[in-house]
Parts: structure tokens; sequence; C-alpha cells
């Protein structure tokens, strides 16, 4: 599966890219919110982000309300990065529709739990979409 990695830090893209590598996930990089979403307009985006919440340009708040008012990109799972601790702070991501979030520092295991959860959420939305898909095809034609 590919994941979008957006986050300013050298330091934490790389660490992400060589984790992510290591557990067999195709690894598209970002350097900011404005580079993350010209990706994200590209034909096939990936559905898996992890966004720093904090960038340059356009931050992961501004890019995740962005993804949630396409309708093509509504299935997208948004994982937002914070170094906030602030109880405030963490209800504004969940506002601008991310599907959770992780404390910078992280610890790898806490990702992985993290990881695990969305992918169950992306492969469940996926079967859905397709049953819908089905069940339009198979429906008979008012005509």
């Amino acid at each position: 599966m590919q994941v979008l990695v957006a986050d300013d830090d050298p330091v934490y893209r790389t660490l992400l890219d060589e984790l992510f590598g290591e557990w067999g996930f195709d690894v598209v990089l970002a350097a900011d919110g404005q580079e993350a979403w010209e990706i994200l307009q590209g034909a096939d985006p990936p559905k898996l982000l992890v966004l720093d919440w904090m960038m340059p340009r356009m931050d992961g708040f501004e890019v995740c309300k962005r993804i949630r008012n396409e309708t093509r990109s509504k299935n997208t799972y948004v994982l937002m990065m914070t170094g906030s601790r602030k109880k405030a702070e963490i209800m504004k991501v969940v506002v601008a529709g991310a599907d959770d979030y992780l404390i910078k520092p992280f610890d790898p295991v806490d990702l992985k739990i993290h990881l695990r959860s969305a992918m169950r959420v992306i492969t469940l939305q996926e079967e859905l979409d397709g049953l819908v898909r089905v069940r339009h095809a198979e429906a008979p034609s008012s005509s």
C-alpha cells in the first residue's frame, strides 16, 4: 500500500520513510503541505496519509480540510502528527477531519498500532465501495 508522508522536518521524514519501508509500504514523501496537496491531485493518490500538523506553505490542518471537502478523496485516511499535547489543539485535528493523531515524538510501536487500525479501515472501506458498485450494477434500470 502506498502512504504519503508530509513533514517539513527532514529527520522525521527520513525516520518515517525508513519505518514504512521496513513495514512494506510504498512511501511517497513531501516536504510540506503544498507538495502533499499537489501529489494528492494526481491520478491515483495514496489512500493513507501521515501529515505533520505544522508545515510551511500549507499546514497539515489545511491539507486535511481540503481532502474532506473533495468528493474523490472522501475515503482517504489521515493520520495527523503533532507535537502538541493540548486537548484544544488536538480537537482542531479532529475538527479538520483527521481520522487519527499521534503525538511527536512517537514510539515506532505506537505508530505501527495506529497504522494497523488505518489499514483495517481502508480495507473495509474498499470492500464496502466494491459492494456498493456491485449493487448498483445489479439494480434494475428504471427505464
